[in-house]
């Protein structure tokens, strides 16, 4: 597992810089090397690094300064820095901790305790990072919940106190008008609290994927009927050709939730009278499931943000169909966790194709 992680070490002194980087090499860690604070930084420009090992007393920029760079930095900042130092006067130390510092370690260092420290505060960067990720996970669920919850909610609470109120004559067009448009917005927003638990679900320890050999064909036919009535409601036609004995490797639940949301998209996406087809095609260990719509298309820009997780990208439908903002996080999520892949092929003004490779084995 080591030799993921990427380890700078900074020492104008070679012998050490050597003793460093063999001892880092027998635990398999990747290593970097510098000899002065300069080079460290045009290291750190162009490689994803870890931790780093920094000497304090070096020529011309010393390691209290380039760890107050790199702190000053925001694409640096988290990385860990672990001072190697003989001075150890309490006002060095004091002075290491407040340019940013992890941690100390004294020379002559012993091999065992600078790699248990290593260790440990590679971990406790892990664990930050963790804790980051889901800090932004819980902001972006409340953006959306922000956004996309309380808005129909908003409009379903006017419409049920219009009608409680005789606004509206029962059984007129507009009242058949308007409660047809209550039942599409009820739906959308269970639809979105849906797609959030799942989400939630997902982003947290507790998801369990239970993979195994599945027929494709009757998840997209289950998905299209749930779909039916949304497609019906724009005249859209939906073509399905895909083999009955046609298998792949995944979780069901998950890769239903995938292609009901796709489905939906292109529905939603989809003008009056348009055309759905969606079709399978096998290569070497994958089946790849194709959604092909003749829809409104996307820009490339469009395409680059909707698998961003730091961006909350709905639009509204060809029928003025409300977004969740969120199903195509799920959509990304589940096929990784699945080990498969999605691509996207649109144009604007053309339509768009979302493909969906499967595994076709465990392996």
């Amino acid at each position: 597992m080591n030799e993921n992680i990427y380890i700078l070490v900074v020492d104008d002194n070679q012998e050490n810089l050597k003793v460093i980087s063999n001892s880092l090499k027998e635990d398999n860690y990747k290593i970097a090397l510098a000899m002065d604070g300069e080079s460290a930084l045009k290291i750190l420009e162009g490689n994803n690094i870890d931790l780093i090992l920094l000497d304090v007393m070096m020529p011309e920029m010393d390691g209290y300064e380039v760890c107050k760079l790199v702190k000053a930095n925001p694409q640096t900042k988290e990385i860990p820095i672990i001072f190697i130092t003989a001075k150890t006067q309490t006002e060095d130390m004091v002075e290491g901790f407040t340019a940013g510092a992890v941690d100390y370690i004294t020379k002559p260092f012993k091999r065992d305790e600078m790699l248990i420290r290593v260790k440990i505060h590679l971990e406790l960067a892990a664990s930050k990072k963790k804790i980051i990720e889901m800090n932004r996970t819980r902001d972006k669920l409340y953006s959306i919940i922000a956004h996309d919850v309380r808005s129909p909610l908003a409009g379903i609470t006017q419409t049920i106190d219009a009608i409680s109120n005789g606004f509206l004559e029962v059984g007129s067009e507009d009242f058949n008008k308007i409660f047809n448009l209550l039942k599409q917005r009820t739906i959308e927003t269970s639809t979105l609290l849906n797609n959030l638990l799942e989400w939630t679900k997902l982003h947290s320890d507790n998801i369990s994927l239970s993979p195994r050999l599945i027929n494709i064909s009757p998840i997209i036919n289950e998905c299209v009927e749930l779909l039916r009535g949304n497609a019906q409601n724009k005249n859209i036609n939906i073509n399905i050709n895909v083999p009955e004995t046609l298998k792949a490797y995944f979780d069901e639940v998950t890769i239903h939730t995938t292609f009901r949301n796709i489905i939906s998209n292109a529905i939603k996406f989809t003008p009056n009278d348009g055309e759905i087809s969606i079709y399978t095609e096998e290569s070497e260990g994958f089946v790849s499931v194709i959604i092909k719509d003749s829809g409104i298309g996307m820009t490339d820009e469009v395409i680059n943000g909707i698998f961003n997780k730091n961006i909350h990208h709905t639009s509204l439908g060809t029928k003025n169909e409300m977004g969740t903002g969120l199903g195509l996080f799920l959509v990304k999520d589940f096929v990784q966790k699945n080990n498969g892949k999605i691509k996207v092929i649109s144009q604007q003004g053309l339509g768009t194709d979302f493909i969906v490779f499967l595994p076709t084995s465990a392996n």
